[in-house]
């Protein structure tokens, strides 16, 4: 796969997987007919090709790179496993104003690591 290819495809199912977690009848759509939901967000899948959502959480870095090559394996495989991890829920500790106000601004902020610009 080309690298403009693998762009637009990392582009599109960044799309997909935050239309998820934002949107309950994308998240609906994704467990009736991911095929839908993967055409929407310009993904195409090739005929024949089995779709099997997983949405258990790997690491975080490893979910594009594994979405990446199962993609590129799908005309091959005949299977395309689509990686839709469930949101992060943050800490449902009480947090201090001031914690509030540089978690919205996007500066550090103990507690949450791994969230980009915070921590």
């Amino acid at each position: 796969m080309h690298s403009t290819e693998r762009t637009a495809f990392a582009s599109g199912y960044s799309a997909l997987v935050a239309a998820v977690w934002s949107d309950p009848g994308r998240e609906r759509l994704l467990a009736q007919d991911p095929r839908v939901l993967l055409a929407e967000h310009g993904i195409r899948v090739p005929v024949g090709t089995a779709v099997v959502v997983v949405r258990d959480r790997p690491a975080v870095s490893e979910v594009m790179a594994a979405q990446i090559r199962s993609w590129e394996e799908a005309a091959v495989s005949g299977r395309l496993t689509l990686f839709v991890p469930h949101p992060d829920p943050l800490d449902a500790r009480d947090l201090a104003e001031e914690e509030l106000d540089a978690l919205v601004a996007g500066v550090g902020t103990p507690g949450f690591p791994g969230f980009p610009g915070i921590g």
